[in-house]
């Protein structure tokens, strides 16, 4: 960008930055949405950029490229919303785990005895498993996640995913049924 250009924008002309603005923002938008593929997200980074490098347009060095210069500015709006999109996510996860629980814990005070019972023998059962298997059964089946999921989550392949669920529910089937077959008989 030229001097004359800065000393104009630094001096009250907004309509010469409205022409900076129209020259970079396709450029702009593609290096954000390319970083956040949320488009609403990528827009509201490229808006603060240019907010920013207003704001900041004093520090510009007229040696350095221009769209280079807002480029790292928007580097760190990115960087920023990534972060702020991953908390966001671990707090709905846990929210959602949550949930899952105290609903569980509803529907399990509405079962009857004989219910309860096996909800129980489940649990305990899954305790028995190793670690990699429960892991497993609690991402299939209270989280609903395909077994290719569960597969990169793990770093395991998918074979491996459903050969260990399919042995976890023979070994659950069993526990629960020998559980249940000892409440019997005590």
């Amino acid at each position: 960008m030229q001097q004359e250009t800065i000393e104009n924008i630094l001096s009250g002309d907004l309509d010469a930055y409205e022409a900076v603005v129209r020259q970079y923002q396709g450029m702009l938008l593609g290096y954000a949405a390319n970083r956040l593929l949320d488009i609403d997200a990528a827009q509201e980074v490229v808006q603060l950029t240019f907010i920013r490098a207003y704001e900041q347009l004093n520090e510009y060095q007229p040696e350095r490229e221009f769209g280079v210069w807002l480029c790292v500015i928007c580097k760190h709006f990115i960087l920023t919303e990534l972060e702020r999109q991953r908390r966001e996510s671990r707090n709905l996860d846990k929210f959602s785990y949550a949930l899952r629980l105290r609903v569980g814990e509803q529907m399990a005070g509405a079962c009857d005895d004989g219910q309860r019972e096996l909800l129980s023998a489940m649990r305990e059962c899954v305790k028995t498993l190793q670690s990699q298997a429960a892991l497993a059964v609690r991402l299939r089946y209270e989280e609903r996640q395909s077994c290719r999921s569960i597969a990169e989550s793990l770093d395991r392949t998918v074979t491996w995913v459903t050969s260990t669920l399919s042995r976890s529910r023979r070994a659950l089937r069993a526990c629960i049924e020998s559980r249940l077959g000892e409440e019997g008989t005590t």
